[in-house]
């Protein structure tokens, strides 16, 4: 009889601990269930349309598609570089995450080795920039714009001193050439106000440092367009001869061996400055990029230059002593 009553005692306990155990294990069920239904739902994706795209504009979808993607290279003259023409997959095709996708890409520019023009007459530059040698075929390079600069000793006018991109660099036919060349006499440069809009600013730059000219860049524009990288978007003449500008500079990626860089720093002490660059992997080679430009105190100095290798810039003021140095280097 007694262990009749403790059955009885037990027997709710029993079913309290049945019904929540069933019911933790409905609901871990239930959980599982949505969880597979939604990663087959999610592994089940509709191949979108990608041809005539840029690869560089559609690759962050492709891989958000968890998509097993293999390039293939091909050349149409034709076709804009970067172009997808063709995709294995068709567009509109549901296929599962992970699916192997093969992929055109048109390499539709000629790649070739910047040749060296400094020391060139302007006439043969532009004759050597008109066939310039790409693997069996002859391309020609646009040049973008010229800026004519104060000769200094042993130097001939009508010769290229200084080019961007610089020789050797390896380029494609859509890179537009930028050239500082020795002014002739008979032209007369020195004595026309010019305005610099559209020139490569690094040229500019040294245009002033011969002729003494003050100037500031008064803002750097952020660009999309990597073909306005360092070219001034704007030149405003002041009434006391300096000049106002406003430069464009393409935000990168990495750091390659050579390209556009930018400095914003906001200044100590009123004083003249100026600024020196000098390698980093070959010490005996330094420039000055500018001297004796005015800058005020808590002002925001903005510069844009062309780096070759890796490279440090210190500001100096007028009386020598270091304001700030920078340091760039390449990530490759």
């Amino acid at each position: 009889m007694k262990e009749f009553f403790h059955k009885l005692k037990i027997m709710p306990v029993l079913g309290y601990i049945l019904f929540i155990g069933t019911g933790l294990a409905v609901f871990f069920i239930s959980a599982f269930l949505v969880v597979l239904m939604r990663t087959k739902s999610n592994s089940n994706i509709t191949m979108p349309n990608i041809m005539g795209q840029q690869y560089v504009d559609v690759h962050n979808e492709l891989m958000r598609l968890r998509l097993k993607v293999r390039i293939d290279s091909k050349r149409y003259t034709e076709k804009n570089d970067g172009e997808i023409i063709s995709q294995s997959i068709p567009a509109g095709k549901a296929i599962e995450a992970g699916s192997k996708l093969y992929i055109t890409v048109n390499t539709g520019v000629d790649r070739l080795a910047m040749p060296d023009l400094k020391g060139q007459t302007l006439n043969t530059a532009k004759a050597n920039l008109e066939k310039v040698l790409s693997g069996e075929t002859y391309v020609n390079l646009e040049i973008a714009s010229i800026t004519y600069t104060a000769a200094t000793e042993g130097q001939n006018p009508e010769t290229v001193i200084s080019q961007i991109p610089e020789a050797g660099k390896n380029i494609t036919t859509r890179e537009k050439v930028y050239l500082l060349v020795v002014e002739s006499s008979s032209t007369d440069k020195s004595s026309k106000v010019e305005n610099f809009k559209g020139q490569s600013f690094p040229h500019v730059a040294e245009f002033f440092r011969l002729k003494k000219i003050q100037y500031t860049v008064e803002e750097i524009l952020i660009s999309k367009e990597k073909k306005l990288n360092g070219i001034i978007e704007s030149d405003s003449l002041q009434a006391d001869g300096s000049h106002t500008l406003k430069v464009f500079y393409f935000p990168k990626e990495h750091s390659l061996q050579s390209g556009y860089e930018k400095i914003s720093y906001k200044i100590d002490t009123n004083s003249q400055y100026k600024l020196l660059q000098e390698s980093i992997d070959n010490k005996s080679e330094y420039k000055t990029l500018f001297e004796n430009i005015n800058l005020k105190q808590n002002s925001l100095f903005n510069f844009v230059f062309y780096r070759v290798g890796n490279s440090k810039l210190t500001l100096y003021d007028m009386n020598g002593k270091r304001e700030k140095t920078f340091t760039f280097k390449s990530e490759l």
